[in-house]
């Protein structure tokens, strides 16, 4: 537990301020949310109040289709959900195979937790997500976000790494309630197909 406490400490970012949603400044990144097809890999850990689990993270995008692996160290088996914007289907390491239409309680029902993936692709990027507006946000100098509030959930960019011809994120601290979700993200891959 050691190691995840440590991974997730230091996640209490500046104050943020709230916003006149009507009057917040559009950074020019129309060309990351034209990116259609990427990958992102790395680790990721989460929290819910005493639990802690970790394990390695292969998100990919291929237009409406995603593919979220989460392998989990010490054979503790691999979990896959997928989708394609009308069905999710979730495999756990018994090779188990459960469907729904949404992910994020097909994830609640057979992981304990879950995040909202549809919200989650955009805030992974560095972006807002469509649908809703911002409780809070605050971005750097250059128009990129930093931290903000969207659908509960506080999400903090805490380091960038360059990607091509972009800036992404490549470490991100999520919450809402007592889960803490912390991703690291090793390597990035992008495509404009």
């Amino acid at each position: 537990m050691l190691p995840l406490a440590a991974l997730l400490a230091g996640c209490a970012g500046e104050p943020i301020r709230p916003i006149d949603a009507t009057n917040e400044a559009k950074p020019d990144l129309p060309a990351i949310e034209s990116i259609r097809n990427w990958s992102a890999a790395g680790r990721v850990a989460i929290q819910r109040g005493a639990e802690g689990w970790s394990a390695s993270l292969q998100w990919r995008k291929r237009g409406p289709e995603f593919q979220l692996r989460l392998v989990a160290p010490l054979g503790r088996g691999t979990y896959q959900l997928a989708g394609d914007g009308a069905q999710v289907e979730l495999i756990v390491p018994d090779g188990g195979r459960f469907y729904a239409s949404d992910a994020q309680a097909l994830m609640e029902t057979h992981l304990g937790w879950s995040i909202p993936v549809d919200g989650a692709e955009y805030w992974l990027r560095g972006l807002v997500a469509p649908g809703s507006t911002p409780t809070f946000i605050n971005r750097d100098d250059n128009g990129q976000l930093l931290d903000m509030e969207q659908d509960g959930w506080r999400i903090s960019i805490l380091r960038r790494v360059p990607v091509n011809n972009f800036i992404l994120p490549a470490k991100l601290f999520m919450h809402i309630d007592d889960l803490k979700v912390r991703i690291v993200i090793s390597s990035w891959k992008l495509a404009n197909e």
